[in-house]
């Protein structure tokens, strides 16, 4: 077995596990929660100030952290019901669709209004 396998293998082990999803997910909500706190950064009175780009270089990072974590929660969900079966995981791919729709409204400069 070749060393990219047996680390494959041994990260799809840690990854699939019940508390990894679990702590994937509360992590994604707690980022998106965090994110809907630095909001403002990017609304109309944090887009109007000298340094707008970078309120919406911070914003972009937590967006993009806060999809991640929920890309890999629903990656580890997804995995472990391939394994034991069960529900699909449906909090964790609704916020990787609200972050795809947030990063779209961003680039649109939506938010700034």
């Amino acid at each position: 077995m070749s060393m990219s396998k047996l680390q494959k293998d041994t990260t799809d082990k840690v990854l699939f596990t019940p508390l990894a999803g679990t702590i994937l997910a509360v992590a994604s909500g707690l980022s998106f929660f965090f994110l809907c706190m630095i909001l403002p950064l990017v609304g109309p009175a944090g887009s109007k100030v000298a340094h707008a780009a970078n309120n919406e270089m911070a914003f972009l990072g937590v967006l993009l952290v806060t999809f991640l974590l929920a890309a890999l929660a629903s990656y580890s969900k997804l995995g472990r019901r391939k394994i034991e079966g069960g529900s699909l995981p449906w909090f964790s791919l609704g916020l990787c669709g609200v972050c795809i729709l947030t990063l779209f409204v961003l680039l649109a400069s939506g938010f700034a209004i």
